[in-house]
């Protein structure tokens, strides 16, 4: 296991390097639409928040399978366990891919979340960069939304016949978190490229190992 999770991250590293220009300028396009869902926050949650029944109970169960603990965690253990079974390393290695990848975004995004210091739109308190701070000063970005994009994101690339659908679910944690007052639109959209970039990255790690367990070349990827 260790070995494995060895192999993927040194992939990752080798992949991130070889696409810097690249995920650079997805960087960019995540930060210009921050910049101009910013404005528009406010009013926006606010269509949003006042949903009523049964949306709001809708955005309860996805929030719930959106966290680290009760969707990745789930997710990658299954895949995992299936691999196992079945005998199919490239499962295995999926599986790891997606748990890196929330792992390492869920660090990220948690990293800035305390730096910021945004609070929640449930808090009640006037929007603004606060610093340094703990409680219901975590809004940005969302780390549900990070995790579950993450997640879908590494699958999508590694095993798209779990990933591609997961991304329609990872959407829908992204709403439910703005349902629920727990975060603004600004927060969901930079969670989910976070989540995106890294899960991206990791899901082609794993499709490079998978190549060289074939005997194939692990070269740039396609």
């Amino acid at each position: 296991m260790f070995r494995n999770v060895q192999r993927l991250l040194a992939h990752a590293g080798r992949i991130a390097r070889e696409r810097r220009a690249t995920l650079a300028w997805l960087a960019l396009v995540a930060a210009a639409g921050c910049a101009l869902l910013l404005p528009h926050d406010q009013a926006w949650h606010q269509q949003i928040a006042t949903q009523r029944e049964p949306w709001h109970s809708i955005a309860q169960r996805l929030s719930w399978w959106g966290d680290y603990w009760t969707g990745t965690l789930i997710i990658t253990a299954a895949l995992w366990l299936a691999g196992a079974a079945f005998r199919q390393p490239r499962w295995r290695a999926a599986a790891l891919a997606c748990l890196l990848g929330a792992t390492l975004g869920g660090i990220e995004v948690n990293i800035v979340r305390f730096a910021t210091g945004r609070p929640r739109p449930r808090a009640n308190l006037p929007d603004g960069l606060y610093g340094p701070r703990f409680g219901d000063y975590c809004s940005f970005p969302s780390a549900h939304t990070t995790g579950a994009f993450a997640t879908a994101g590494a699958l999508a690339v590694a095993l798209p016949p779990v990933g591609v659908p997961l991304l329609l679910g990872a959407g829908g944690v992204g709403w439910s978190r703005m349902c629920l007052s727990q975060h603004y639109p600004s927060d969901v959209w930079t969670g989910a490229w976070v989540g995106l970039l890294n899960g991206a990255v990791l899901g082609f790690a794993a499709r490079r190992c998978r190549r060289e367990d074939e005997g194939g070349v692990g070269n740039r990827d396609s």
